[in-house]
């Protein structure tokens, strides 16, 4: 009998470790699943890069396009610096990614300009000041505008 054992001692010690190795890890992977069931199925990147989208079959396939939103464009940076709104800087940069390869400036000066309004709508007279006519409502926020040419 003893003989048998020591045959198979180094296989039964291997069968042993890959079985608790297995259960630590099953274990592991419950305990986490069990934790994170609360998280949202869907992050705001995701949102945001749908809502953006949107705006991908009404533009070219290359190029640049403007971009305005609920402040001034310069102030997009300013807060940024001040750590005051981050949000507008956020939201701007992931407009570029979700629109690359088109290229996404931050001005209103362009003749398509993306207008992603999250905090409400512009400030009275800010789209005549720029010479902004609504092209596309896309809705919750999100218009295409064209930049009107002075006769």
């Amino acid at each position: 009998m003893v003989h048998w054992f020591a045959k198979y001692r180094a296989t039964a010690g291997r069968l042993l470790l890959v079985i608790l190795t297995g259960y630590a890890v099953l274990s592991l992977l419950w305990q986490n699943t069990r934790l994170y069931t609360g998280l949202p199925e869907r992050d705001p990147i995701t949102i945001h890069e749908e809502r953006i989208a949107q705006l991908r079959p009404l533009l070219p396939p290359s190029g640049a396009v403007g971009y305005v939103t609920t402040v001034e464009n310069g102030e997009i940076f300013a807060k940024e610096k001040t750590f005051t709104n981050v949000e507008f800087l956020a939201q701007y940069v992931l407009t570029q990614y979700t629109l690359a390869p088109v290229i996404v400036r931050n001005r209103p000066d362009l003749p398509l300009v993306v207008g992603n309004f999250i905090d409400g709508p512009p400030a009275p007279g800010f789209l005549e000041k720029h010479g902004l006519v609504p092209l596309r409502d896309l809705g919750d926020g999100l218009i295409l505008y064209r930049k009107e040419r002075k006769p």
